[in-house]
């Protein structure tokens, strides 16, 4: 009896305020309301709910009318945030974003799980494990469920070309090296960031350090799939790229504007920057800057086009809040949020048409004498990495057959000239790495003819 009447007092509290909402044309929604909806809540809700989890809800709700970088993260999804942002991460090692409410792979990252299985910048994750994924709203919600513990697997369907294939990848730990840098063609410096994130800074300092003690005058900044980071780490690495002065303009809620500025001290008298549509947020600003100041050649393909800033708010039981408050130009005065930062020299990335490919499915064993589009997969790998075949298409007959076997050879593998799971397996792992090399990639080739000149 006692609950029944606690039922009524609460119902008809709400109700009154309900009727308020109605009729009277100067009630604010307020506390008051909030708190007396999430009071019927807790006593009437027949499934289980906690005030903690009711409070989280709401807050998220709150942020689900801002734009979409302004999110409010759980301590869970705060905790993983983090680690990106330093550095480390447990999963499969793959840069992941959303674009038009599909899940990308970005970039796998070198000797990653996710490279190992044969993923590649552009593939979709459709599913996860017998999970379909439909719009994706919440990024940090799936990768959570695509990251893991050390050792364990995870099933994702893969979506290429319009064709989907599963693949099964165990997950480990994954230290991220924000840069990587190299000597290509003799004389040329090659460095790659993939984030700005903390350390960045420093190693980019060693970078162009040990590069320029090698008497490196020219270079190719690669900010593919980079999808930003720190602020103030773009800033001070704009000073080995961009003459002395404005690289960001930032204006804030009330117009207040501050200006970012490089120290000049450019490294190299030649640049060509790499950038594409998955380069976001701090990688646009410094290929942007670079742009407008003359002082190198953007090749690729429209960046991501993501142009405000973000602050993190951290809570004190673990949560954060991380929310727009301000947005950037570039130095022109030009945004380029939402349109992106269009390349000089427009040009796709790989030297081979990776639409054309069929998927490669592991799961069945191939010997002479078979016949299929699974046989084609092999043979359109296989032949991209050098191996002759001059069999018909899709039809495993005696070259096949001795490409697979010198292809088990070189990789150290039984060679006996079929294709079991293990052989399929390295194809995948082997043709994903053949891909990153620089003979296919038509862009840094363009950057090297140009510095070339």
């Amino acid at each position: 009896m006692k609950r029944m009447s606690r039922f009524l007092c609460s119902l008809v509290t709400v109700m009154i305020l309900i009727t308020n909402i109605a009729f009277a044309d100067d009630f604010v929604k307020n506390e008051e309301f909030f708190n007396a909806v999430k009071k019927y809540v807790m006593n009437n809700y027949a499934g289980e709910i906690t005030e903690d989890e009711l409070y989280d809800a709401a807050i998220k709700g709150m942020f689900e009318n801002l734009d979409k970088h302004s999110i409010y993260m759980d301590k869970e999804t705060n905790e993983s945030f983090s680690e990106s942002v330093n550095g480390k991460m447990y999963g499969i090692g793959a840069l992941i974003n959303v674009r038009d409410g599909k899940l990308n792979i970005v970039e796998p990252m070198e000797d990653s799980p996710a490279q190992k299985s044969g993923l590649i910048a552009g593939d979709v994750i459709v599913a996860i494990g017998d999970e379909r994924l439909g719009e994706i709203k919440d990024i940090k919600e799936v990768i959570n469920k695509i990251k893991g513990d050390k050792g364990t697997n995870v099933n994702l369907t893969i979506s290429r070309s319009g064709k989907e294939f599963k693949v099964d990848i165990k997950r480990d730990e994954i230290k991220i090296k924000s840069v990587k840098y190299r000597v290509i063609e003799g004389d040329i410096g090659y460095i790659k960031i993939s984030q700005f994130t903390t350390e960045v800074e420093d190693e980019v300092e060693v970078a162009v350090n040990e590069l320029k003690k090698q008497g490196i005058n020219k270079a190719v900044l690669d900010l593919r799939g980079n999808p930003g980071g720190s602020l103030s780490a773009v800033v001070e690495v704009s000073k080995h790229f961009v003459p002395k002065g404005k690289v960001v303009i930032v204006r804030d809620a009330k117009d207040k504007v501050i200006n970012h500025y490089s120290k000049g001290e450019v490294a190299f008298d030649k640049l060509t920057v790499l950038v594409d549509e998955n380069s976001a947020s701090a990688s646009e600003l410094l290929s942007g800057a670079i742009q407008d100041t003359k002082s190198g050649t953007l090749i690729g393909k429209t960046t991501y086009g993501k142009g405000t800033v973000q602050t993190v708010l951290p809570l004190k039981n673990g949560e954060s809040i991380k929310l727009t408050i301000a947005k950037y130009y570039l130095p022109s005065d030009r945004s380029i949020d939402g349109t992106g930062v269009t390349p000089d020299i427009d040009c796709d990335r790989y030297d081979i048409d990776i639409d054309k490919f069929i998927e490669l499915n592991i799961d069945n064993k191939l010997s002479k004498g078979d016949a299929g589009l699974d046989v084609l997969a092999v043979q359109q790998r296989l032949g991209a990495m050098g191996y002759n075949i001059d069999d018909p298409k899709g039809v495993y007959q005696d070259s096949t057959f001795k490409a697979v076997e010198k292809f088990q050879k070189d990789t150290g593998l039984y060679a006996y000239g079929s294709a079991d799971l293990t052989t399929l397996n390295k194809i995948n792992e082997e043709f994903a790495k053949y891909m990153t090399l620089d003979k296919m990639d038509k862009q840094l080739k363009k950057s090297i003819e140009i510095l070339k000149k």
